[in-house]
């Protein structure tokens, strides 16, 4: 059986948009899963506030540890499909990690001057801050990363 060149560029086209679909489809990332680890972060800056008894330290940390590996396991086996690494670019990364350091931002700009005024738990309060905004813009980001993905496959990069 022979095919020829036109007939083997249309069938990889038509494959190449079905895949571009599928990961269009669907969120890179569940928002639950960056509001976890939010909530994480905050659960750590509650635990580790001056004052608080190692044993409820160590305890509180052990529990967070726990919940966060599971959330890991849960994303890792509930994934219906996994994107090679060759078709997730700089460009891309590069926005998911400036996305990670403005909520890192929101966190500081919410905690330093709670701090700077003695404010109790000004840390935590940053946390939950970074959370909230974290969980408005999670599924925009993860969104905006799977266009990026499908266009990546959709133009055969």
């Amino acid at each position: 059986m022979s095919i020829s060149p036109e007939d083997a560029a249309r069938t990889l086209s038509g494959i190449r948009g079905v895949q571009a679909q599928a990961i269009r489809s669907e969120p890179f990332f569940p928002a639950w899963f960056t509001v976890g680890v939010a909530l994480f972060a905050t659960g750590i800056s509650f635990f580790t506030e001056p004052g608080t008894s190692p044993l409820t330290t160590a305890t509180g940390i052990a529990v967070l540890a726990l919940a966060l590996a599971a959330m890991v396991f849960r994303l890792a086996r509930g994934t219906r499909m996994r994107t090679h690494r060759s078709l997730i670019k700089p460009e891309t990364v590069s926005g998911y990690v400036c996305w990670v350091l403005v909520s890192v931002a929101v966190a500081l700009a919410v905690a330093l001057p709670l701090n700077a005024r003695e404010v109790a738990y000004a840390g935590v309060q940053g946390c939950l801050a970074m959370t909230v905004f974290m969980a408005a813009t999670g599924p925009l980001i993860a969104r905006w990363m799977s266009r990026r993905t499908a266009d990546a496959i959709r133009d055969g990069d």
